[in-house]
């Protein structure tokens, strides 16, 4: 009796390795791939960041984070064709997310399709009024453009918005550099510097210089 106890307990010991042992390793879900995504973009590893998103979209292909977040770390390699297609994705899946409009826009900007770009500025500012950058992107573009009266116009909204933005003080010192009006072109760009000093650029601080240069030669 006892022989056939221990023989039952093996078979039944065997058949849970069987049964067990031959289980998938677990999967991931489309949540924990596209966490894993934003850990490798934000230290910059991204390839594998892409890799997770992509996994995230082969489990759930209606994942519109995913799209986005994937078209950001396109944007950050500067493949910009792809990363228009993904926020083209995410934006047929999300229809109404104004900061994936602004990410195409910019996109579309470093493809120099300044139209396009502005399509989609103003489709952000129309679902978010408040949305400073998208008013400073477009300020960019249309300054690039020729139109810099409405180009400082957008900037002056960026700063009503967020007195505090430097960036867009930059933009419209550019602009007014642009527009010959240095006075106002060097006190926006000084304003820039001030607010953030350890992340303006050489270049913000070399067009600082030549506006000065250029001021002292015309008074």
């Amino acid at each position: 009796m006892r022989r056939n106890f221990i023989i039952l307990v093996l078979f039944l010991e065997v058949a849970a390795l069987l049964l067990y042992g031959c289980q998938p390793e677990h999967q991931l879900s489309d949540e924990e791939y596209l966490k894993q995504g934003v850990y490798f973009e934000k230290s910059e590893q991204y390839n594998n960041a892409i890799r997770n998103y992509t996994k995230a979209l082969e489990i759930n292909p209606l994942y519109a984070n995913a799209y986005k977040k994937r078209g950001e770390v396109w944007s950050k390699k500067k493949d910009f064709d792809k990363a228009v297609a993904d926020f083209t994705e995410a934006i047929k899946l999300k229809p109404h997310d104004a900061d994936t409009y602004n990410d195409r826009g910019i996109a579309w900007s470093k493809k120099q399709d300044y139209d396009q770009a502005i399509a989609d500025f103003n489709k952000a500012i129309l679902i978010n009024p408040r949305y400073a950058d998208a008013y400073n992107n477009r300020g960019v573009i249309l300054a690039r453009k020729g139109n810099y009266d409405e180009a400082i116009g957008d900037f002056n909204k960026a700063l009503e918005i967020d007195s505090f933005y430097a960036d867009a003080y930059y933009n419209r010192g550019i602009t007014w550099g642009d527009k010959g009006n240095l006075q106002q072109a060097l006190a926006d760009i000084e304003k820039a510097l001030n607010l953030k000093p350890e992340d303006q650029s050489n270049k913000k601080a070399e067009t600082l210089v030549e506006i000065r240069i250029k001021n002292f030669e015309i008074e």
